[in-house]
């Protein structure tokens, strides 16, 4: 009788421990649903009802998913980004306000998340990422729960803001400016600018935009600035090793590389080519939201050229498998486990967007990165990894047949 009790007693206790938790994830990309996921299935595996929001319905998983249609809204919908690099950083700014504006309100005219904030289920913490959702912070409020947020891209100014840890412009490149971590004065004088630019737009536009959109979807709920500033912790993409150093305060937490897993053998043909040469091989992606065929012809064929008189073979992940002239030594695929192929021995160099997941795969992994930066934070990315002496930055508005051939014997033939 008094082991039955004693049973009942932990049971209790851990009911009492878990708890109710709603992940949102309203970007299609891989990059931002796979930290989703991984921190979902951690949560969920640690015995919390965790549900999830998302437009992806991920597979195999150990919480419940309720889809978002967000079909023609996500980022690679919504322009070509490779005409990004000649905009201002002004056009870039407005854009990128603008989609967050759309997001939100996708996200909070979508039926299933209608349904689910009208029934009487509960939440006792909302999950979400930061990334222009500004006015889905109301859900938080909906369900008084605690609000968390996890920013796929590390720190930013608003990140830094909501939580009052320190920001300074003088060391802290923006992502708008892509600077090196040591900045000179000028740079620093136009990094400070860019800041206070953005700050100016968001604070007398973006947010009376959101507040609108919070008003209508709920009605009588306090201004959107009381909501914004009540996050109790941010998560940010970042660790020491691929970012600059950061005094964080305790609710700024470093989670940087959590999403990777121990490698797993490869798919066949991709294992059997990797191992097929006899001076190693050179990983291409450009990430799960820009596309090769995007590209402009000229650059493209340019990069197919210089590639293909490599020794070395190429594996290349993206839309050019109908290209009719790919050289012999390039095996193109519509998709290939990252980490599981930049872990091969074989691989000597990962050419990429300059993602932040991609960085830290590329750090964890050992490989030399070339980053050619499209837009959003990958300048910023690619330029810490070439200060860092672990890569090059070649931007794509400046990527040349002379500069990419150089880069990529540079990065091929260097030992240290």
């Amino acid at each position: 009788m008094l082991f039955n009790a004693f049973l009942i007693l932990i049971f209790i206790h851990n009911e009492a421990r878990s708890a109710r938790i709603l992940g949102i994830f309203h970007e299609r990309s891989f990059s931002h649903q796979i930290l989703g996921i991984k921190l979902l299935s951690a949560l969920a595996a640690n015995d919390h009802d965790v549900t999830m929001l998302t437009p992806v319905a991920p597979k195999e998983v150990n919480f419940t998913v309720i889809k978002l249609n967000m079909e023609g809204h996500d980022t690679a919908s919504m322009r070509n980004l490779y005409d990004t690099h000649t905009f201002t950083i002004w056009r870039r700014m407005v854009g990128t306000d603008d989609s967050g504006l759309l997001w939100a309100e996708t996200v909070l005219n979508d039926s299933n998340l209608k349904r689910l904030l009208k029934s009487k289920q509960q939440f006792d913490l909302v999950l979400m990422e930061q990334l222009g959702n500004h006015a889905l912070k109301g859900i938080c409020y909906h369900y008084k729960a605690i609000c968390v947020i996890l920013s796929t891209m590390g720190p930013t100014w608003l990140t830094n803001e909501m939580t009052r840890n320190p920001n300074a412009p003088s060391h802290m490149p923006d992502m708008y400016v892509n600077y090196p971590p040591v900045m000179g004065f000028f740079q620093r004088l136009h990094n400070a600018y860019a800041q206070y630019l953005q700050k100016l737009y968001f604070y007398t536009y973006t947010i009376r935009k959101h507040n609108e959109i919070v008003q209508k979807h709920f009605p009588g709920f306090p201004h959107i600035m009381e909501i914004l500033y009540n996050v109790s912790l941010v998560l940010v993409n970042s660790h020491v090793s691929t970012s600059n150093p950061a005094s964080n305060l305790p609710n700024v937490v470093e989670v940087g590389g959590f999403h990777l897993d121990l490698p797993k053998k490869l798919p066949e043909h991709i294992d059997a080519f990797l191992n097929g040469g006899d001076n190693g091989a050179v990983y291409f992606s450009m990430g799960s939201i820009l596309n090769a065929r995007d590209m402009e012809k000229h650059k493209l064929e340019m990069i197919i050229t210089v590639l293909g008189q490599l020794k070395q073979r190429v594996l290349w992940v993206g839309n050019v498998e109908n290209h009719s002239q790919l050289p012999e030594n390039i095996l193109s695929v519509k998709w290939a486990p990252q980490v599981d192929v930049l872990a091969h021995p074989n691989i000597r160099l990962f050419i990429s967007h300059g993602g932040l997941l991609s960085l830290t795969e590329s750090v964890a992994c050992g490989v030399p990165i070339l980053g050619i930066p499209v837009h959003a934070d990958q300048g910023y990315n690619s330029a810490l990894s070439e200060a860092a002496g672990f890569g090059i930055s070649l931007p794509y508005q400046s990527l040349t047949a002379e500069k990419f051939k150089g880069a990529v014997h540079q990065l091929l033939q260097n030992r240290r």
